[in-house]
């Protein structure tokens, strides 16, 4: 197999200390499942892997959300609407591995891996991006409470 591990660079980066945090994660979880496909015996949870992914983003969900909803984001009912679709795709193939995979399942590791990495690279990459982008937050909405200056908010348009 000759995939490559997904690297973190700045060009990702929200500048969002946590939801990058956050992000970072998603990317080891990725690489994690791709080194065990070159591994024969598997040695990974996929199971248990896909519950704490499903978990995890759920959690990430909600605190994107939740800043996007503080700094009064335009767009968040239609991010709401794709978060709500990554949550059903990642739920779908959860159940999948739950209810068929062997744990040392090559093509079930194989298929997890294809949309994770799609999957995280759309998200992260291109939708909160864009989002980030289209933010109307301004210095007066966001305020210096969290000690950064407005241009540091993601989802300011200054970015």
């Amino acid at each position: 197999m000759t995939t490559t591990d997904l690297v973190w660079d700045d060009s990702a980066s929200l500048a969002i200390p946590e939801i990058d945090d956050e992000h970072r994660t998603l990317y080891r979880v990725y690489n994690i499942i791709r080194h065990s496909l070159e591994r024969e015996d598997g040695a990974i949870d996929l199971k248990g892997v896909c519950a704490e992914l499903l978990s995890f983003t759920r959690d990430h969900f909600a605190r994107e959300e939740a800043l996007m909803a503080a700094h009064g984001y335009p767009g968040l009912e239609a991010h709401r609407k794709l978060h709500a679709t990554f949550l059903q795709q990642i739920e779908d193939i959860s159940t999948f591995v739950r209810t068929g995979a062997e744990p040392d399942d090559y093509l079930a590791r194989f298929l997890v891996l294809g949309f994770i990495g799609k999957w995280i690279k759309m998200h992260t990459l291109v939708v909160d991006g864009s989002s980030a982008s289209g933010c109307g937050c301004t210095s007066e909405r966001m305020g210096q409470a969290d000690g950064q200056p407005a241009s540091a908010c993601a989802f300011s348009p200054s970015r």
